[in-house]
Order: structure tokens, then sequence, then C-alpha cells
């Protein structure tokens, strides 16, 4: 019988220990990696803080990186993590995740609000929400397979990519990224909220990018880049975590093109998911979209622990921020990031 002991709070996301629990874990992806947990501490200006859940041999047996984030604005907050779509919870048995969950019970008396942002087991003391849902895509069935697999007007718009001349160029370097950046900012105009700053892409490039751990692709019709996102890939899963297009040239499909580009190297480089990310459930055209590539639809689960009832948005703030950032010139919406983006991860 191996013996669990009780909850290490003392870990830092490099260390080996980790490294090394996270590498073999089938769940795992680039949310649980060092580099995505250190960017997200040193952008904002966070604590972060790895939960393990060791034997008496002090071999990880569960685990789950945490961001202490302190706002004058959203109070304080454990979790796991900001700005990530999810974060699961890893560990080795049923055994070690339930002596996980009755731990983060107990330390929940003496933090104002726990998030994580996967399914807890279930506890009394956990509140949990499903307001978004997850799309991913069999990669191992390969190219071939998947190509047959899409709806019929998936297919159709990638032809009318290729028919427009849409080219897809992979980007590493800086002058890619700004470009993609430049996209992105009017993509979250458009969508009336705030761009994340500058510098958190500067890092993400540093620390992700350069490190072969993200990729950028842009979809140009000419000179003209009609379309962007960026990608994030380790341990077998390939994440879409951005996409960004401009208001004009969306009648040749360029997101199409581009997203196929990005399923094909996926397969072609031995990724076996292609993770759409997460998408609000009431969002029908966005769920449509990313149904429509023969993917399997989840439900997202977050878990809270709190002594209060869990809000699910600031929604008078929300709504003015949005009518707000629609209405302003780009600079406003850099702004908003700028001062803003931290406290709402």
């Amino acid at each position: 019988m191996v013996l669990m002991n009780s909850l290490q709070m003392n870990m830092s996301p490099s260390d080996e220990r980790w490294i090394s629990f996270v590498g073999s874990a089938a769940r795992a992806n680039i949310f649980h990696h060092p580099a995505w947990i250190n960017l997200l501490a040193e952008c904002y200006g966070y604590k972060p803080v790895i939960l393990t859940l060791e034997n008496e041999n002090n071999a990880i047996q569960a685990g789950l990186p945490f961001i202490d984030v302190k706002s004058f604005l959203t109070g304080r907050r454990w979790v796991s993590l900001p700005f990530t779509d999810y974060c699961a919870v890893l560990s080795l048995n049923d055994e070690a995740l339930l002596k996980l969950t009755k731990e983060l019970v107990h330390i929940s008396q003496d933090t104002p609000h726990i998030e994580v942002r996967w399914a807890l087991p279930e506890n009394k003391a956990v509140q949990s929400d499903s307001m978004f849902v997850q799309h991913t895509l069999n990669l191992d069935q390969g190219v071939e397979s998947i190509l047959k697999s899409l709806h019929r007007t998936q297919r159709q718009n990638i032809k009318t990519a290729e028919k427009n001349n849409i080219q897809i160029v992979r980007g590493e370097d800086l002058d890619s990224l700004r470009i993609f950046y430049q996209l992105h900012t009017l993509t979250r105009r458009r969508q009336g909220v705030p761009v994340q700053p500058w510098r958190f892409f500067e890092l993400l490039h540093e620390r992700i990018i350069a490190e072969n751990l993200g990729s950028i692709l842009l979809a140009y019709a000419g000179d003209q880049c009609l379309a962007a996102g960026l990608f994030l890939h380790w341990n077998n899963s390939l994440i879409y975590k951005y996409a960004s297009s401009s208001d004009e040239g969306q009648d040749m499909r360029p997101n199409h093109l581009l997203t196929w580009t990005a399923i094909s190297w996926g397969c072609e480089n031995g990724y076996k998911i292609f993770d759409f990310g997460r998408t609000d459930i009431s969002n029908e055209g966005l769920r449509t979209f990313k149904n429509r590539w023969g993917t399997d639809e989840t439900t997202l689960s977050y878990s809270y622990l709190s002594k209060n009832p869990i809000r699910s948005s600031n929604g008078a703030i929300s709504s003015l921020m949005h009518t707000v950032i629609r209405r302003s010139p780009l600079s406003v919406c850099r702004l908003a990031g700028n001062l803003l983006y931290k406290h709402f991860g």
C-alpha cells in the first residue's frame, strides 16, 4: 500500500520533479508546462503555486499548478490557471485525486476563493458550473481520414481559399508576431474585449515560440495578411490558442485554409490531439464552425471552493467595457488591456 502525505505547496514550476511528472501524464499539455506558468507569473506580476500530493518516498501522486491573483478589483483568488481555457487535474489514480480534492477543501478555509478550471470529484464543499464546451480532433486517424470526415462546407471553403491563391506562411520571428498582434487587436476590438498587453506576446515569443513550444500561421492574399493563428504544442496536444482576422477578404476563406494547414502539420509531426479551445456554450455559430471539422464536443466544468456563491461574470462591467471598446480607436483596446487585463484572468 502506498501512503500519501499532506499537500505540498513549496515546489517551483521549474522543479525537475514537476517537469518529470507532467511529462509522463497523459492529460498534461502546455498549460502544465513551466514555460506557460512562468510566463503568466512574470507578465502580470503573479505568484505561481504548485500543489503536489506526494507519497512517503516524495514521489508525486497528484498535482495542479495555481496562480495567486491579488487584485484590488477582483479580490484575492487562487486560479488554475488564469487566461487558460482549462487545466486538468493530474493524478496517478482515483485515490490520489480524491485526497488532493480533500486537501484543497481544507486549505480553502484560509483562502478566499479557489478556482480550478477542471471538474473535481463530487464534494459538498465544491461548487461548479459549465459555461463552456471544448472541441478536440483526433489526429491519429490521419490526414486523409480527417479530410473525408469534414463537413462538406469546410472542404468547399478550403478549396475556395486555394482557388483564391491564399498562401499560408509559418512564422516564428518577432515580425510575424507583430503582424499577428495587429490582426489580434482588430479582432479583440470587434469582440469588444481588451487585448493582451504586447509584453505578454513578447514573453510568449521568448518562452514558448523560441523554445519550439508554439508557432504562428499567417494567411496572405498577395501582400496582405488576412488571418493569423497562434498555436501552442507540447506532449501530444496541438492547441489553437488565438485566432485573428482582418475585416477584409473573408469571402476568400483564409481562416479555413489556415486551420486545415495547422491540422495537417499536427498529423505530420506526430501530435495526437488538435484542440480548438473553449467556446461559450451559448455561441452556436462558433460551435457549429468547430463541429464541422469533425471534432468531439465536450462540456468544460469549472470547480470552485469559496465561502460565497460563485458568479459567472461581472455582467455590468463587461457590458460597459464591450460597448466602449467596440466604439473606440484601437489605442483604447490596447490601453484597457494594459490597465485591466491582469485583474480578470
